[in-house]
Order: C-alpha cells, then structure tokens, then sequence
C-alpha cells in the first residue's frame, strides 16, 4: 500500500510539472515574442523594389515617420533610420528623403527647395549631413512661422 501511495503521488507531480511546464513554455514563447531582435517588418517593406542607397520611409507603430537609406541586409535590403549629429536622445524626427533630394546636384550653401507632403513648399540651404546634403529649412515646420505683412 506504500507502494501505491508513492507511485500515485509520482504520477501527480509529473502531472503538475507537465501541464506547468507547457504552460511556462507557451507563455515564454508569447513574451519573447513581444521583445522583437532587429528591424521591423517595415522597414524591410520600404526597401521593395528599391536598390542600395534609395532613401524611403515607413509610418512606425507610434505613428511617426521614419525616414532613413535602403541598405543590404543579407539577400534583401532594409532601412536604416537617418540619424541627426549629435542627437543622442529625444523623439527628433529625421529630415524627409524630399530634402536629400532637393539638394542632389547641389554644393553646401546652395538654396534649394522641395514640396512637403502637405503640399506646402519648403526652401533652405543645402548642409551637409554624413556623406550626402539636405536641405535645411529657412521656416522649419511647427517652428512658429512669421508671415511679414508689414509693407
């Protein structure tokens, strides 16, 4: 009757540690889930059809822009966000791939100027910014713009 009494409790450990064992593997597996290594999907999504070098841009889940170079990534090319000089910290939003653009074909100091999204124009001076230029805003946007009516 020990006998029975052991094995009994032996067959409802190996139970317990069965069924919380699973459990404890599926909820490890939702969690590392969560805790993504690497790009998002998006990233790789504004790369198509693309080549190497190709500015682009994606909406991330917070609802900014993201804008940055295609770059290889293995067999598939993925954006690298632009990163501001200097800017270590903060929520800057990197300047709009029409703003490398606007100066392509320009010198440092040239004026030069773009359409936003929006529809309105944007005019600035070419700087540079890595190994490229981008235009810099004489008005930049949400900068509190002064409309000289005076005469």
């Amino acid at each position: 009757m020990n006998i029975i009494k052991k094995t009994s409790m032996v067959i409802a450990l190996l139970g317990i540690f069965i069924a919380f064992g699973s459990f404890g593997i599926e909820a490890f597996a939702q969690d590392s889930g969560s805790r993504r290594q690497g790009p998002p999907p998006e990233a790789y999504t504004a790369c198509e059809g693309k080549s190497a070098g190709s500015t682009a841009e994606f909406e991330s889940p917070e609802g900014d822009t993201v804008t940055g170079t295609c770059e290889q990534d293995g067999d598939r090319l993925v954006l690298r966000p632009d990163r501001s000089k200097g800017n270590s910290g903060g929520r800057r939003h990197s300047p709009p791939p029409e703003a490398y653009t606007a100066c392509e074909g320009n010198s440092a100091g040239d004026t030069a100027e773009f359409e936003s999204p929006s529809g309105e124009t944007v005019t600035g001076t070419c700087e540079e910014d890595g190994d490229r230029l981008v235009l810099r805003p004489d008005n930049p946007p949400g900068k509190g713009r002064r409309n000289n009516t005076d005469g």
